[in-house]
């Protein structure tokens, strides 16, 4: 055994963890995947665990009904995970002292729970409950006087704790920091909770490496007055970007009636919206999906079915030409028939939407090779 090996061995006996090993070990990128087969386009399948993330842009712009999104999918997520581990480990007739250690410990644990900071105070549980969160399980900080560092403080000591799986911050730009809460409106501030959310963020980025634990910070646009041409900028200072794996901009698009047609900014009743996201930053997935979005209804929340039939479009899963519509099967390359032996066929979108709605089973089938397509690298 040569001299460096003996110090990796010295230093992951030090440290009690394999932190230092020969060659890349192979693993697969976890995600929590986003309602929307458009979203989870753009990002090869979610948004990855244990990693920094940040929602960004306009006000009004749907990043904390992205954020609840995610909730709603991590928390059925964290619960399986936690009872198919609690299986495998019983499976095993004859374990070992720190397989039943583990075994002990999950049980005690429970699944891994979501932590909701909500700073703005503004958090709507119907709307969240409509996005499929489940409010009761969830923890939720609400922020009285507290300062940023007081709240930095307490979402790092509930990570430590390796019970929870996703935290969310809304938002960044409303955190006030110990030195401006403790001086009077006169009194000028600089930096604002920049020094406190850098060192926040270097802390919680191997917090979340470690514990699998993914942080969501929803963060607000500033006019750029350091520029003398102007702009847009987020807060919180150059440091928090830099830690950040993923970086989102979110803008509201176009308008969309009931049957999921596009209409004017004017309209007085639009039945939803378009949610536009821009990928500005990326560290876990090619950055060739930059921009997209998903549309948004008030009423049920996000639209599954509309962005499904967008991204079978893209693979070919479903064929267009003009306004009609008909299905492949991907593997074949044939086009798909009814009972009778007739090609499916359907005009307009609008119509090709309650089709899938009214036929469940090939909505299923379509959305299942979608999924699996957009993890393809």
């Amino acid at each position: 055994m040569g001299k460096l090996d003996i110090l990796i061995k010295d230093f992951n006996k030090q440290y009690k963890e394999e932190i230092v090993a020969r060659g890349i070990p192979l693993i697969q990128t976890q995600k929590i995947p986003f309602s929307s087969p458009r979203a989870n386009y753009m990002l090869y399948g979610g948004l990855p665990r244990g990693r920094i993330i940040e929602f960004a842009g306009e006000e009004n712009g749907g990043k904390t009904t992205t954020a609840l999104d995610i909730v709603a999918n991590a928390q059925p997520l964290f619960d399986e995970e936690w009872e198919q581990e609690i299986k495998d480990l019983e499976a095993i007739d004859k374990r070992k002292k720190e397989q039943q250690a583990r075994l002990d410990y999950l049980k005690a644990r429970g699944p891994k729970q979501v932590v909701y900071a909500d700073c703005e105070n503004t958090l709507d549980e119907d709307w969240a409950r409509n996005l499929g969160v489940d409010t009761d399980k969830m923890v939720l900080l609400k922020p009285q006087s507290q300062t940023a560092e007081q709240i930095f403080e307490m979402l790092l000591q509930m990570m430590e704790t390796d019970e929870v799986g996703l935290v969310v911050i809304d938002s960044l730009g409303v955190m006030l920091s110990a030195q401006a809460y403790e001086k009077t409106m006169e009194e000028k501030t600089y930096g604002g909770i920049a020094a406190a959310l850098t060192l926040f963020s270097k802390k919680a980025e191997l917090l979340c490496n470690k514990y699998n634990c993914t942080l969501i910070g929803i963060n607000q646009m500033r006019e750029n007055m350091n520029s003398p041409y102007g702009g847009m900028i987020t807060t919180g200072g150059k440091g928090w970007k830099h830690n950040c794996s993923i970086r989102l901009m979110f803008q509201k698009g176009s308008y969309i009636d009931e049957r999921g047609n596009e209409i004017k900014r004017s309209a007085e009743t639009p039945a939803g919206n378009q949610v536009l996201i821009n990928v500005v930053k990326t560290k876990v997935c090619k950055p060739d999906r930059r921009v997209g979005y998903y549309t948004l209804n008030y009423e049920t929340g996000i639209d599954k079915i509309a962005d499904t039939i967008e991204v079978a479009l893209k693979y070919g899963i479903i064929n267009q030409a003009g306004a009609w519509f008909n299905f492949v099967d991907i593997e074949t390359g044939e086009i798909i028939t009814d009972e009778e032996g007739e090609i499916i066929k359907v005009q307009g979108k609008p119509n090709l939407i309650e089709y899938l709605q009214n036929n469940p089973h090939l909505y299923n089938e379509i959305s299942e090779k979608v999924s699996e397509l957009i993890s393809a690298k």
